[in-house]
């Protein structure tokens, strides 16, 4: 896999025991023609992803992910995309949710993923599509294994 994941704020020992699971999440989101290409998985606290939110897509507020596909590179292995994971925004929705912050972090790490592969959520029936699709991949991911997801139907907004 070419999923390098970053750290830019303390983590829980769950979440940094977790890096395989999440660089496979993300992979799986990136789906077979992508999967290989180098992204980076970065998490970050919300004051980090305001400001990349403000400046790249003028909204100024916090996040849960934001995805960033990088301009065509003539160079072997550049990164091809970044995904950045708000982890206070994650841990508030995996509350609010009722599920572990780990299966929030999946959802949000293949939900970026989609972003890069050319996924868009900015109307309700690609919002309902994209949702199919990251419980879709995490269903498979979690077949024969010892965890389970059950993702909820997300918010539209």
């Amino acid at each position: 896999m070419a999923i390098t994941i970053f750290f830019g704020l303390e983590v829980p020992a769950e979440v940094k025991a977790a890096k395989p699971a999440l660089a496979r999440a993300a992979a799986l989101g990136l789906g077979a023609r992508n999967a290989r290409r180098p992204v980076n998985l970065v998490f970050t606290g919300g004051p980090g992803i305001k400001a990349l939110n403000r400046r790249f897509l003028s909204k100024n507020r916090v996040t849960d992910v934001i995805a960033f596909n990088f301009p065509p590179s003539r160079i072997p292995g550049a990164d091809w995309g970044e995904i950045y994971i708000c982890l206070p925004a994650a841990a508030r929705q995996a509350r609010a949710l009722g599920h572990s912050l780990l299966t929030e972090l999946l959802v949000l790490a293949v939900h970026g993923a989609l972003h890069l592969s050319g996924m868009d959520d900015n109307t309700p029936a690609k919002r309902r599509a994209m949702n199919l699709k990251t419980a879709s991949i995490l269903k498979n991911y979690s077949s024969g294994k010892r965890e389970s997801f059950s993702i909820p139907p997300r918010p539209l907004i």
